[in-house]
């Protein structure tokens, strides 16, 4: 894999990312397996610049995300009864977003 710049926009560096991460995952169903991919573990490594575009992703489609949003947040606003419920989870990931101001 080569070198990512760091001077390369975010929006650009987080599609390789992403696409890297979605091209080495897509047959997996564990989601630590899924989570410990290299550039799901980049985009963690990203911080809240990459909160936008993570929960962007989730407004699209609902994905393994909800792992990378509490590592760099440090919150889980996911009630216990929606454990598990990826849409549910995307839905309070989407809502925590608007009223954190990371989307509108």
């Amino acid at each position: 894999m080569s070198t990512i710049d760091i001077a390369e926009p975010i929006q650009e560096r987080f599609d390789a990312l992403r696409g890297d991460w979605k091209s080495r995952t897509h047959h997996l169903s564990n989601v630590a397996q899924i989570a410990l991919v290299s550039s799901y573990q980049q985009i963690i490594g990203m911080g809240p610049q990459a909160l936008p575009l993570i929960l962007a992703e989730l407004q699209q489609q609902t994905d393994h995300w909800f792992w990378a949003l509490e590592a760099i947040t440090g919150e889980n606003p996911v009630p216990k009864v929606d454990a598990g419920n990826m849409a549910a989870s995307a839905a309070t990931w989407i809502a925590w977003g608007k009223s954190n101001g990371y989307l509108k």
